[in-house]
């Protein structure tokens, strides 16, 4: 039985994520691959070891992403289960929020393994998705969070953080569309080293500082699920084998023929 720790998920994505790319960009900086700037959350990373040290990190989270994602919806689905006067809808959003988490959850992978320089534009589409999938997520659970409240908190605090958090998502992703596409297509954003006399520097600034509120609340977010996760349990699913299965269907036939 696994009580108790399963805030472990969603505070260890909290934690990795940064991670990955401090520890990256230190390294990046310390062997001369780069210079020491706030970049696009994942583009500094492009040589190894700094790439191959960021990739595993981020592999890892998406994957415990994908754990605090199912937790949550099997969290949900059993509420949902349990109370009759919860309607369709409950559960339709739930899945919704199931599928867009996975994606981006799969997509931050994507982005982790495909180096900035070499595959530019599949990395660019692999951030697009993972923010606006992310937000989709976002908007999902957060209504939920709203419609169960009184199932799981005296108090309206928690669902208006995260709507207040949801908003701030939302601004900060259309923003980043908005400058990165002019970024893509008027600036050649591909292999160019940006400054501050650079054309265009207060788009990419701007992109710049978009990505790293949205991550952050993103994070921030994701850090009130442990809020959740510390009211339940999972129960270890029981085994069986299949000579175990066969001798009991056996035994039924003996019994009821006899």
């Amino acid at each position: 039985m696994i009580e108790g720790y399963l805030y472990f998920f969603p505070l260890s994505v909290c934690i990795l994520i940064p991670l990955a790319y401090f520890i990256s960009s230190i390294i990046a900086v310390y062997l001369g691959h780069s210079t020491y700037e706030l970049s696009l959350l994942s583009q500094s990373p492009t040589k190894s070891p700094e790439s191959c040290i960021y990739s595993q990190i981020i592999n890892f989270a998406s994957f415990l992403l994908i754990l605090t994602i199912y937790i949550r919806y099997r969290h949900i689905a059993e509420l949902i289960r349990n109370n009759p006067t919860c309607g369709k809808k409950y559960a339709q959003l739930n899945l919704m929020f199931l599928i867009c988490g996975n994606i981006a959850a799969f997509s931050m992978s994507v982005i982790s393994n495909f180096p900035h320089i070499n595959v530019y534009f599949i990395r660019i589409f692999a951030t697009y998705i993972t923010f606006i999938a992310s937000v989709a997520a976002l908007h999902c659970e957060m209504l939920l969070s709203f419609w169960i409240r009184p199932l799981l908190y005296s108090s309206r605090l928690l669902p208006m953080i995260r709507t207040i958090i949801t908003i701030i998502c939302t601004i900060a992703l259309v923003i980043f569309m908005i400058f990165q596409t002019i970024v893509i297509i008027k600036y050649n954003n591909e292999n160019k080293i940006w400054t501050p006399s650079s054309p265009g520097w207060k788009y990419y600034l701007s992109t710049i500082l978009s990505t790293w509120i949205l991550t952050t609340s993103l994070l921030i977010y994701i850090l009130t699920i442990i809020i959740d996760f510390r009211r339940i349990k999972i129960i270890s699913p029981k085994i069986f084998l299949t000579d175990d299965i066969i001798d009991d269907q056996m035994n039924n036939i003996l019994s009821l023929s006899i």
